[in-house]
C-alpha cells in the first residue's frame, strides 16, 4: 500500500475579509542616490516590495488580500492594477524610477492610490465580505506641493474603509524634518501609521505590519 505524499506549503484559509494594499512608491530623482548600503534607494524599495509580495503570496491567509502598485514623482501612474495576493508577480521589477525621476508630489500619488482603493471598494460583490484598503506610501523626502497635498488629504480621510500609512526612507545620520512632517500629516494615525525606515527590511516590515494592523491584527505568515 502506497503512502500519500506530504502536503508541501501552507493550507490557505477561506476569505472572510478582503483588504487591498496599494503600494505608493516614490520615483523622484533622489531615489537614484545610494541608500545606507551599496544599493540605490530605489533598488532597496524594489527588494522590499518583492519580499513583501512573496510573504503574502505563500501565506495561509493570502485569499484575504490583494495588491496594487502606484509610482510617482510630480505625476503618478498605475504600475500594477489590483491583483490577488495569490497570483501577484513577486518577480516583477518594482523599482519606482523608470518613467519618473522628477520632483515629489505626494498629493498626486495619494489621489491615484485613492482612486484605485475607492474603485476596489465600490466594485465589491454583495457577498457579505468586508472590503477595505490601505494606502502604503514610501517617500524619501519632502513634498514640493505640501499645501495642496494637505488640502487634498482632508477630503481623502473621510472614508473609514481606507487607511493611510507612510514610511520615510532615511539615510543614517540625516534628519529630514520637512519630509517627516508632511508624511505624518497625511496618515490616518500619526503615531501608528508613520515610521522612519532605513533599508529594504525595515520598509518591508513596516508595510506588512501596517496591513496586519488594519486587518485587525491577523498574522500574515
Amino acid at each position: 500500500m502506497f503512502e500519500q505524499p506530504p502536503v508541501i506549503g501552507k493550507v490557505s484559509v477561506p476569505r472572510n475579509f478582503h483588504q487591498l494594499g496599494v503600494l505608493i512608491l516614490d520615483g523622484s530623482g533622489s531615489m537614484g542616490n545610494l541608500g545606507n548600503g551599496n544599493l540605490t534607494k530605489a533598488d532597496e524599495v524594489n527588494i522590499a516590495v518583492r519580499d513583501l509580495l512573496t510573504r503574502f503570496k505563500i501565506s495561509r491567509v493570502k485569499n484575504n488580500f490583494s495588491f496594487a502598485v502606484v509610482t510617482f514623482d510630480t505625476q503618478a501612474k498605475l504600475h500594477t492594477p489590483v491583483t490577488s495576493a495569490g497570483t501577484v508577480d513577486d518577480n516583477e521589477d518594482y523599482n519606482p524610477l523608470p518613467g519618473h525621476g522628477g520632483g515629489t508630489n505626494i498629493g498626486a500619488a495619494l489621489q491615484e492610490g485613492w482612486r484605485v482603493a475607492e474603485s476596489f471598494i465600490k466594485s465589491a460583490p454583495a457577498d457579505g465580505v468586508k472590503h477595505s484598503a490601505v494606502l502604503l506610501i514610501m517617500s524619501d523626502g519632502e513634498c514640493q506641493y505640501a499645501q495642496q497635498t494637505l488640502q487634498l488629504v482632508e477630503q481623502l480621510k473621510s472614508n473609514p474603509q481606507i487607511t493611510i500609512s507612510a514610511a520615510l526612507l532615511n539615510k543614517l545620520g540625516e534628519n529630514d524634518v520637512a519630509g517627516r512632517q508632511i508624511l505624518r500629516s497625511v496618515v490616518t494615525n500619526p503615531v501608528l501609521d508613520f515610521k522612519d525606515v532605513y533599508d529594504a527590511e525595515t520598509l518591508r516590515s513596516f508595510f506588512e505590519k501596517s496591513m496586519s494592523r488594519a486587518s485587525g491584527g491577523i498574522t500574515i505568515g
